[in-house]
């Protein structure tokens, strides 16, 4: 079978590599291949693999100008599927796939749940649960639309990801410091560009969580399990440790409110990731992914259901039915973590943590030599991870912490003169 991947994300190279490794054929179409080269441990194997073509196109963020490309792939090979595991290019795989009559998410649906600002005008006026919000699409009414949420309160920009530019602001100067730092943001690389559309929202107290879940392409919607989110301190909002489970005191509200969100935005295919704020009188959506959770919990959910769901999503996208990864009797939980300063990474070593009770995987990101900034801004500060598995989510969680102590972490300093 022959699968068009548009783009990916870092982690989920190991997916292509999972294709590769069945006997697929994988067309990859980046504007900037070298990015994965340089994030991903399996990239250049994947990239030098006699399976697997990439194609590289500096026009692939537009969408007129995927479609014929993927129409030349097309007519050289016949397409089987289309996919993404990356947020930036859901509405994109969603075209291409519509192009190629191929099973996909509607395109209205991929739209509704990638911009921000459409999920919430799309949902406002239903029974589901939102922050009070203001959509704007000139900086000049950006003022207008924070007094009239009030302080303290979030801004993002519609389109963003990994938490990326997304602040809690608690009164004017702030205000004038994000949208000067915003104004010097075109892209976010990869020849994504930036659409104008901020959305300025109440902020919300409570626990943040997530529900991943799949839409069947009978369009039946599976809530799989639920995943914590720890974050780190305001006024930026970096995930920094999770855990994917089952039996969340909430989820039975969680998942009949799932349910409700897909419906409403016209979500009907794929793999899906939401998330909700935990308020004191209920759940509050926060967000919509139309795409395969990210970071390290495809790994997590794994190791918890004996399911790949890099390869289940291959796999609805060729038409099969999905085997569901839903949470098993071992919990997996994994950590982030950062410098604590600027300066310039020396070493990241973790044989303290080899052979400890639960241990599964620790990665470094950065290399030694590497310029790195204090943990602070978003989720491309994090320099590693750390996976631990446990008998259920207090230990799995609380083995995952205690390890973070045991990384030997060297970071070279200037002295203060």
């Amino acid at each position: 079978m022959h699968i068009l991947m548009v783009e990916c994300n870092p982690n989920g190279i190991a997916g292509i590599a999972n294709a590769l490794e069945l006997g697929h054929d994988v067309t990859f179409v980046s504007a900037d291949p070298d990015f994965y080269l340089g994030a991903s441990p399996l990239a250049e194997a994947a990239f030098a693999h006699d399976k697997c073509d990439v194609i590289k196109s500096t026009e692939a963020f537009s969408i007129d100008e995927l479609e014929r490309l993927a129409k030349e792939i097309n007519a050289r090979k016949p397409v089987h599927g289309v996919m993404t595991y990356s947020e930036y290019h859901t509405v994109h795989a969603a075209s291409v796939a519509r192009s190629l009559g191929l099973p996909g998410m509607s395109v209205e649906g991929a739209l509704n749940a990638r911009h921000k600002h459409r999920t919430r005008l799309t949902l406002e006026n239903t029974d589901v649960r939102q922050p009070r919000f203001v959509a704007v699409s000139d900086p000049k009414d950006m003022a207008a639309a924070v007094h009239e949420i009030g302080f303290p309160c979030v801004v993002k920009p519609s389109d963003g990801t990994a938490s990326l530019h997304v602040l809690l602001l608690r009164d004017d100067q702030e205000l004038t410091d994000y949208l000067a730092e915003l104004a010097t943001v075109d892209d976010y690389g990869r020849g994504v560009t930036r659409i104008p559309e901020i959305v300025v929202e109440e902020f919300i107290e409570g626990e943040l969580v997530s529900v991943e879940a799949c839409v069947l392409q009978s369009g039946e919607i599976v809530n799989l399990g639920i995943t914590d989110r720890n974050l780190s301190g305001f006024p930026y909002f970096i995930e920094m440790g999770l855990t994917y489970f089952s039996g969340h005191p909430l989820q039975d509200e969680l998942f009949a409110m799932n349910e409700k969100v897909l419906k409403g935005l016209g979500v009907d295919f794929g793999f899906i990731h939401a998330e909700y704020f935990l308020a004191a009188d209920g759940p509050v959506l926060c967000e919509v992914n139309g795409r395969l959770t990210g970071g390290i919990v495809p790994q997590l959910m794994e190791l918890s259901s004996g399911v790949n769901p890099y390869l289940e999503v291959i796999r609805q996208a060729l038409g099969e039915t999905p085997e569901l990864p839903v949470p098993g009797d071992v919990i997996a939980g994994g950590h982030w973590f950062g410098s604590p300063v600027d300066g310039e990474l020396v070493s990241i070593g973790f044989d303290k943590l080899k052979g400890t009770p639960g241990f599964e995987e620790a990665l470094a990101y950065a290399k030694p030599g590497r310029t790195v900034s204090r943990l602070s801004k978003s989720n491309f500060d994090w320099l590693g991870h750390l996976i631990y598995t446990g008998k259920d989510r207090d230990e799995a969680t609380g083995r995952v912490r205690a390890a973070l102590d045991d990384i030997d972490f060297t970071i070279k300093v200037q002295v203060a003169r």
